[in-house]
Order: C-alpha cells, then structure tokens, then sequence
C-alpha cells in the first residue's frame, strides 16, 4: 500500500466532506449542495461505500484528494500532505503480534500436528483400527493418500489422546484450547474424539489446525469437528486447500465438492484442484480465500439438492462474494476482462456422489467437470423446469425471476446472450426486456437500505485496475492520443490517475512527465508502465480503449440511479451503453 492509499485509508470521505458541506442522508449515499457551482437543488453526492463523490450538477467528482485539491486550490501532492498530516500517515500505526502471542498460535499448530501423527499410527497399526482400516480399504483409498492426508483413527476411550499429549510435554489446558479436549464445569477433562475415522484439517499454509472425525457405527453425530479454537473455524476453512492451491492457479479453477472422501478420491486420481467444503454452506470467508487463486468455482452438487431453496441461497452467497473486489485482466485478444464470478455446476448422476463417479469411472467425472454448465444456464434450467411456460403467468415468474440477475451482469455479451434467452422463452423483445432491466438496476440503486452499523474505519480499494489498465495503455500506445478525446478526467474517481492523465493529455510523453512529478505520482507512473499488456495489433488496442470508455460511462450512470438522479433518462442512456459494448464485444 503507497501512501496516498493508506492516507485514504485512514480516512472517511463523509466526515472530510461534511467538514465544508452540509449533508443529508439518502439512501445509504449522503447528499448536499454542490460547493463548486451555483445550484438550488443538491446534486452532489457521497457515496461511503466506494469513497467517492460526485455532482450531477457539474459532472465533476472523484475521491477524498481529488475533493480537497479543488476545494483548496491544492496540487496533489500538496493536497496529499495535508491529508497526511491530519491522519499521521508518516508515522502509522502497524498491528504486529506479540512474541507471546505467536509462541500461543505455534503452540496450537504443534499439538494438533503431533495428534495427527498419533491418530495416523493408530490407523496403521492398532488392533482397535481394524474397523476402521477396512473402511478406509471400502472406500478405495490407496495407502499413499492415507499418508499424505494424514488420516487416523481415536481410540474408544476417554483418555488415550490426553494421556498421549502429556507425554509429548502438553497440558490438558492446551488441549482444551486447541479444541481436541473437552472440560466440563466441574472441571472433567477428557478426549473430544473416540472410535472414530480422523481427517487432519490444515489451513492453506499446510499447518494442521483441527480435525473431522467419522463414526464408525451409529453413534452420533455421523461427522464431529474440532471445537472452535484461535487457529481453527470450519466456517473459515477448506478440506485440501493447501495440496489444492498450486493446480487451482494452473488450471484455473477450483472444483468444490461436499465430502472428505470425495477431496480424496479426486486427489488420489489425479484431480489436485479439487477441495471439499466440509458439509456446509460455502461461506464468504472460504470465498474470500479463493480469490487470490482463481475467479472460476465449479459447484459438484448433490443432485437431491440441486433444485432446493437452500442450495439456491448457497450458490447467491457463493456468487456475491466471488464478485466482491473483481478487477479486470488482459484477456488472450489484447482487451481486459473483468476478473468476476465465474461459477459453474457439474451435475452427476442421481444417487452418486463424486467420490463414486471418480473411481467408477475417472474419465466420466472429467468429461462431467469439462461440461459444466454456467451458473446462469443451470438456473435457466431450473426454471423452466419449475414453470409453465406455455403460461402468461409462468412467463411472467420466469422474467421477474431472472431479469434482475441479467440487470447486474456487468459483462455487455454475457448480458445480451441472456437477454436473448429470456426473450425466447418469454416471448417479448429483447429491446423492451433490456429497458427493463435498466429500470430494474435503477431502483435497486436508488432503494433506501437497511440501516447498518458503520464501520470501525472506511474500506478504500486499494486503486483502481481498470483506470490504471486504461492509462497504462495510452502511455504505451501513444497513437490512441486522438481517438481518447472522449475520455475526460472526470471518469477517473482516483486522484493519482486524473493528473496522470490530465497531464497526458497536455502531450507530455512518460519520460518527460517523470522528471517533475511529485513522487508519490513518479511512483505510481512507473506502476503504470511496468503493467504487463498482452501483444496485440492496433485494432486490438483501440477495442480497448473504448472498452475502457464505456465502462467508464457505465460506472457513471449507474452511479447517477444509485443517487436517483433523472431515472428515467439515466436508464435509457444505460441501456444504449451496454447495447454499445455488448455490440463492440462481438468484433
């Protein structure tokens, strides 16, 4: 993070703002009379959210420094100072764990790791495994995954892990603490887990953390995890994630399947980019350890549970979270794509869960995986399967259901691929569901939420990629200079990249705008430079760009239905920008 990030970092755009302007809420957005032009009515805006403003009056707008600099008559660099030293950036504070902390967290990983290796030689070798060894042998698990997952087995007892560990030189405090021991309140200590099939957990550093556990007869429950403890939360983790990590970044996607044994089974048939959710729902934690991995999630459902409410619900959480924070990439034809959800479902056979398919038949489950359906074509399914379309009524439901997913597509061809699919199916034109869902974008912008309890300290992004792509572009190819005359500075909401360009547009080539920068910007610059761009031809680089426009011109009217400014026309106007990229998507 450079310092014009932390400085935004450390502060709230409302609480600077509000210092010059009077605001009122609206919305979750806060709005007031414009500071830089004469107006009657408020057509200014804060939007806390992304740490920006805006006015619809004036059409100018951008974030804390931008605000500050014209409020002030300050450069930048000037502006940035003065930001810092009311939040005392040169001197930030830095959260670093103590000694004593860390030697707590080391102590955790060791324990949990020595009573891997004890289950793991019970499993091996103890007659009381036996059980448990012929289901390992059942269920077709080669005695090298055994080892390399580390799998074990509990003795039936009370104590035979307590008794274990101390002999290890650990207490029953720390046991209980690393949640393999349980104490009730008289102060009874004894072994969480007896008599059954042991899954070591590791985080995604390779550190054991906790453990899944199966009975091996009818006791209950059919699967117990680790008690909750300072290194492990099953709400926070995924079963294979650390073997998983290096092929999810190869291939470029992650396969997701419910089960340990189905982890296994995949891994031990080549499969390495497969992990397993553990039972549960995915939550926006186990999403969030994903990202910096890949942005394609393939869903093994159960095929009982495909169709359900609540799987539903699980996919849209998957889905939202995948979206947070998607920033663009070069894609394999000179453009950028924007890195976003990309969720596809594999179906499989009824009655079969992966692990099954995979031994049966490996060559099966890579042909099911490489036909996965798209998230959107899998509900579609779902759907039309659900109503009657051969009904007004059912064609009414389907276009109420799936217009408002269409409206948030940010992709322009994916947007009008699915356009066109609910207009066969629903019978109506693609112009009018299109208007539609523009209208349906805008009221959901400009709907009052409920009221949330503000953070600790505003989230900043931590720049903009597609601002940054989109000036790394002109400083490489400096031919586009006539064809950018529609890019205007105020498409630009971060303050390093406006003067960037501002200054590019003043004919100043990199060099010469590197010799009297301020530094923060000679830095940022030079960031700017070193982004890789994809080789491409002319006509390739001028796609771009007016990619980059019109994203940009997207990024402002929905800004304005957000706000609730001149709907009707705003929507109309955003309708004709994704008709345009969708239009320019398919040259």
């Amino acid at each position: 993070m450079n310092i014009s990030e932390e400085v935004k970092q450390r502060l709230d755009i409302v609480n600077v703002i509000g210092d010059h302007v009077q605001l009122g809420k609206s919305g979750r957005n806060f709005r007031g009379l414009c500071p830089f032009h004469t107006e009657k009515t408020p057509s200014f805006f804060v939007f806390p959210d992304r740490q920006t403003w805006r006015c619809f009056g004036c059409g100018t707008g951008g974030d804390v420094i931008s605000f500050v600099m014209k409020r002030e008559g300050l450069s930048f660099g000037e502006a940035l100072k003065s930001l810092a030293q009311r939040t005392g950036v040169p001197l930030p504070e830095k959260k670093v764990r103590s000694a004593e902390e860390e030697d707590r967290l080391s102590k955790l990983y060791r324990i949990n790791e020595a009573a891997a290796q004890y289950f793991n030689q019970l499993l091996l070798a103890s007659a009381a495994a036996e059980a448990a060894r012929s289901y390992v042998k059942k269920r077709g698990l080669a005695p090298e995954t055994v080892q390399e997952f580390l799998l074990g087995y509990s003795l039936n007892e009370w104590d035979g892990l307590k008794q274990h560990l101390k002999k290890q030189g650990y207490t029953e405090a720390e046991a209980v603490a690393a949640g393999l021991a349980v104490q009730n309140e008289e102060g009874r200590i004894w072994d969480r887990f007896r008599g059954r099939l042991m899954f070591a957990i590791r985080n995604a550093s390779g550190h054991v953390i906790g453990f899944g556990a199966r009975a091996l007869d009818d006791s209950m429950p059919k699967y117990l995890n680790s008690a909750e403890s300072a290194v492990f939360s099953k709400s926070a983790v995924l079963y294979g994630l650390d073997r998983a990590k290096e092929a999810i970044r190869g291939e470029g996607k992650v396969v997701i399947v419910e089960g340990y044994m189905d982890a296994l089974a995949a891994h031990q048939y080549g499969f390495r980019n497969v992990i397993a959710s553990m039972g549960t729902a995915l939550t926006e934690k186990q999403i969030a350890m994903l990202k910096g991995l890949t942005s394609h999630i393939c869903l093994a459902l159960d095929p009982d549970a495909a169709g359900n409410a609540a799987t539903l619900r699980g996919i849209e959480i998957c889905r939202q979270a995948l979206e947070r924070g998607a920033r663009p990439v070069p894609n394999l034809l000179g453009g950028s794509t924007e890195l976003r959800a990309q969720i596809s479902i594999i179906s499989l056979p009824d009655g079969k869960d992966p692990d099954e398919v995979i031994r049966e038949n490996p060559d099966e489950w890579k042909k099911r995986v490489n036909e996965a359906q798209p998230l959107m074509d899998y509900l579609f399914t779902i759907g039309a399967q659900k109503l009657d379309l051969a009904r007004t009524e059912g064609k009414t439901q389907l276009v109420d259901q799936f217009l408002p997913l269409i409206a948030e597509m940010k992709d322009g061809v994916e947007r009008e691929v699915y356009l066109g699919k609910l207009s066969r199916l629903a019978g109506l034109s693609e112009r009018v569901l299109a208007g539609k869902a523009a209208q349906l974008f805008a009221a959901k912008q400009s709907k009052p939420r409920r009221k949330q309890a503000a953070p600790s300290e505003p989230v900043i992004r931590k720049g903009d990629a597609r601002e940054e792509r989109c000036l790394s572009l002109l400083l490489k190819h400096p031919w586009l200079r006539p064809l950018a005359q529609n890019l205007s500075p105020d498409h630009f909401e971060y303050s390093e990249n406006r003067e960037i360009l501002v200054l590019w547009q003043r004919g100043r080539n990199p060099e010469a705008l590197q010799e009297d920068l301020d530094p923060v910007l000679k830095d940022h610059i030079q960031m700017l430079i070193n982004i890789e761009q994809p080789p491409s031809d002319r006509e390739k680089q001028e796609q771009e760009l007016n990619e980059y426009i019109l994203g940009f011109e997207e990024r402002k009217l929905k800004a304005a239905l957000e706000a609730g400014e001149d709907v009707e026309r705003n929507s109309a106007m955003l309708a004709e920008v994704w008709r345009r990229r969708a239009a320019l998507g398919r040259r």
